[in-house]
């Protein structure tokens, strides 16, 4: 997983693969298949990480505000964290995959997708429990909060600081106050 979230699929080889799990070629062909095969499980184990990180927050936060607040707060020490490569395995990886591998670009974009709608379900449901008002729309909130932290991962993949990229997270949080019903300290 480390290694597909430094290098990203097509820089990684089956060699960096068999280097970094440690064992000869052939066992690694028989334990996981190809590349392809390595890279699903390696996305599959990076999105649990994040379900149960990151992404915690939107469903162990009452107040839309701190979920909201707390969610960016973690995906900046998660791209930031110094035993991690920078950036988002799921936002990076696959991005510009060559066609024989298009399934994988749908792949993680499946993800990122799927994460988006956990932010709708997010922002829908402080709606609906009027912490934001009634102009505001779930999905555009959701579409511009993925844009936050899909741009806070590829900039902490680009080298960005931690005080920079915490200045952006505080500077988007700006935006949701104005979203909301009463407004937040």
């Amino acid at each position: 997983m480390y290694v597909f979230w430094a290098k990203g699929y097509e820089g990684t080889t089956m060699s960096d693969l068999v280097e970094a799990i440690g064992v000869k070629g052939p066992s690694v062909y028989a334990a996981f298949g190809n590349k392809d095969s390595i890279f699903v499980e390696a996305v599959k184990a990076y999105s649990e990480m994040i379900l149960n990180g990151p992404l915690s927050s939107l469903t162990e936060e009452p107040d839309i505000y701190i979920s909201i607040k707390k969610l960016l707060e973690s995906n900046l020490s998660f791209f930031m964290n110094s035993a991690n490569p920078r950036g988002c395995l799921i936002m990076t990886s696959a991005i510009n995959a060559t066609p024989e591998h298009s399934e994988l670009v749908d792949l993680v974009r499946s993800y990122r997708e799927e994460y988006k709608e956990l932010l709708i379900k997010r922002f829908q449901l402080a709606i609906d429990q009027k912490q934001i008002r009634e102009e505001f729309n779930s999905v555009d909130l959701a579409e511009y909060y993925l844009m936050v932290i899909h741009g806070m991962a590829l900039r902490a993949k680009d080298g960005s600081n931690f005080k920079q990229l915490s200045k952006a997270a505080e500077m988007s949080l700006l935006g949701l106050r104005e979203c909301l019903k009463v407004p937040h300290s």
